[in-house]
């Protein structure tokens, strides 16, 4: 019975994947399933892959059933193909907390949150708890500065 479950993945050292990630940044408990990459597969494990990123160079660790063949290891790797990669892992920086709400959909506190290098029009609401995670000093000055209250039993 276990055989007839899924195919077997191979992928040979030095070609070429995209990885399915899960993007939790929709709103509504909703998610997003997105190919990036590529990466290069630098070695084969029993039930998974070790992946490089092309311009970190960082390895990861991911189960084959997240893979998909991209190229064979003859990929020119261009520097537009550089310029596409390095635009997937944009990390933003929270630049300011500008307000907060209640969301009864996705029964959660949520920041309304200016990024670094963004437009105030780009602006959005985030869940409490990752922007805490992420910026606690931050979001524990929004919430003493201006008398938040409702929002300190969540500072713990």
């Amino acid at each position: 019975m276990a055989k007839n479950r899924g195919n077997i993945c191979n992928f040979d050292c030095g070609d070429f994947v995209l990885w399915s990630r899960i993007d939790k940044r929709l709103q509504g408990n909703k998610l997003l399933v997105r190919w990036v990459g590529p990466f290069r597969i630098t070695s084969a494990l029993s039930h998974s892959f070790m992946v490089q990123h092309l311009l970190t160079n960082d390895e990861y660790e991911v189960h084959g059933s997240r893979l998909k063949h991209y190229s064979d290891a003859d990929l020119n790797v261009t520097e537009e193909l550089r310029q596409h990669i390095a635009n997937q892992g944009i990390v933003l920086g929270v630049r300011a907390n500008v307000d907060h709400r209640y969301d009864e959909a996705a029964g959660e506190w949520q920041l309304y949150i200016a990024w670094r290098g963004l437009d105030d029009s780009e602006n959005s609401w985030e869940p409490f708890a990752s922007i805490y995670s992420d910026v606690p000093a931050l979001v524990r000055s929004y919430v003493q500065t201006y008398g938040r209250s409702v929002l300190e039993s969540l500072l713990q």
